[in-house]
């Protein structure tokens, strides 16, 4: 009974040794990172080192420990495409339109007489007085804008979001109730919007005003303003603000690659795995170079023989022309191209017809934020350069729940002493990386046949059990 027990123990022992235990050591590289005090969550943009140094395309082997060695939970995130939103004021030519009707609607019904040029540009609006006595008792009523600037230099309508207006020198203080109306050919209106404009002055010259009319986006040409509330006035100046929002993309990291000749001539560039590469470019050093190329990776295809090793396939990503040209003092160079994120730790460029030229390969790819919960016991390790580790990053709903895309972005940023971002203590050092990977795989073996080996001799010894057994229960 002895025999089997030792076996099973001999068994567990070997299991036990082939799960290598996930700590602080076993890294080949390590950032301090430190966190201000008072922050439960912290943000940190991946710094390029941690790329460099990574062994796995997803980043698996990325871990933060704290200065007890114990693991603090952490989210990747990639960063959220931020909008950007820009103002353009847009001219306004203000024509007064003054009337005798009692009222504003009478007011709107007065015959006008328009002046245009053959753009439809106005020169002039005049209300047509039935008589001399009724001209003389005309007040201002209504004001004809024109927006100029209503299209962009490509013919696109420009849409007006918001009207400012400015009183007339000499008005400290009005208010008033606006209605606006709003025409593309001066003949058909569309009611728009109502708004309450005023001007507090006090003593001191110190004003309060609410001078903006906002107004959903819309594409007009003109305007009409009549008032609700308020005596009429002739402003100074009224602008129309044009709001236009456009993507604006995270910053990128960029790396240049040094190449090096393979036999066949090929270029090869020496990357890493980690990188997702969106972007590739070519930096000439000789003033004039065109460069016709198609860039790749190689891929392992299974071979069909079980014994042989797999077949590479060259898979192109790339085909196009870089080129840095010097014209009468004018430098035309080729931009980066956008590809499809691709991971590899090696980039092959074949050039298209022979050449000497040996560029640099320039790698652009948006890095991650790491987001740290931290548990106060600071400063902290984000440890990275590791093979064969599962994942242990978190999903950001649960580092941050209930935290919008707004607040992550407004998270404190943590600090990267990436002057300890060449090698963790005690861990191998980068170029010393194939051959640790080597030594763990020779390790790995031998704990498989050690396992192996316990499995057999438990089998063994059950077998001789199960004999004793069957002997002692035949009769004598």
């Amino acid at each position: 009974m002895r025999s089997p027990a030792a076996a099973a123990l001999l068994l567990a022992g070997a299991c036990h040794a082939a799960a290598p235990a996930d700590g602080a050591a076993g890294y080949s590289h390590a950032i301090q990172l430190s966190v201000s005090k008072d922050s439960g969550l912290a943000a940190l943009r991946l710094p390029q080192q941690v790329y460099l140094g990574s062994r796995s395309a997803a980043l698996d082997d990325l871990r933060v420990f704290d200065r007890k060695g114990a693991a603090v939970p952490f989210a990747l995130l990639a960063p959220p495409v931020q909008t950007r939103t820009t103002v353009t004021d847009l001219p306004v030519r203000i024509f007064p339109l003054k009337s005798a009707a009692g009222t504003a609607a009478d007011a709107a019904g007065t015959r006008l007489d328009i002046r245009t040029d053959g753009s439809g540009r106005l020169l002039s609006v005049a209300s047509s007085a039935a008589s001399p006595a009724a001209a003389a008792r005309e007040t201002l009523s209504h004001l004809i804008l024109e927006i100029d600037g209503a299209q962009d230099a490509r013919g696109v309508a420009r849409p007006v979001s918001a009207l400012r207006f400015e009183l007339p020198p000499g008005t400290p203080s009005y208010s008033a109730q606006l209605w606006l109306e709003t025409s593309n050919d001066l003949q058909h209106w569309e009611p728009s919007c109502a708004a309450e404009l005023s001007w507090l002055s006090n003593a001191d010259a110190e004003t309060l005003s609410n001078s903006r009319m906002a107004l959903q986006p819309t594409h007009f040409r003109y305007a009409r303003i009549s008032w609700r509330s308020g005596t009429p006035l002739e402003f100074a100046r009224i602008v129309a603000e044009s709001a236009s929002t456009a993507e604006a993309a995270p910053p990128l990291d960029t790396l240049l690659l040094q190449p090096s000749v393979a036999k066949n001539g090929d270029l090869v560039y020496r990357s890493s795995i980690a990188i997702p590469a969106e972007r590739i470019g070519m930096a000439f050093g000789a003033a004039n170079a065109v460069f016709p190329v198609t860039l790749g990776i190689y891929e392992p295809v299974p071979s069909r023989h079980r014994r042989h090793q797999p077949e590479w396939r060259f898979v192109p990503v790339l085909n196009t022309t870089f080129y840095r040209i010097s014209q009468q003092g004018v430098e035309r160079m080729s931009g980066d191209a956008a590809i499809a994120e691709t991971h590899t730790d090696t980039w092959v460029a074949k050039a298209q017809q022979a050449s000497a030229q040996q560029p640099a390969l320039r790698v652009s790819w948006t890095p991650s934020t790491l987001l740290l919960l931290a548990n106060g016991n600071g400063p902290y390790q984000l440890k990275f350069g590791r093979a064969g580790v599962q994942k242990a990053a978190l999903q950001p709903s649960q580092i941050a729940p209930g935290f919008s895309a707004d607040e992550l972005r407004a998270l404190p940023q943590a600090h990267a002493d990436l002057s300890t971002a060449d090698a963790a203590p005690g861990a191998p050092s980068a170029p010393a990386a194939a051959s640790t990977e080597s030594g763990a795989t020779g390790r790995t073996m031998v704990l498989w046949a050690v396992l192996l080996a316990g499995i057999a001799l438990l089998a063994y010894f059950v077998r001789t059990l199960l004999r004793q057994m069957n002997g002692s229960q035949q009769p004598k």
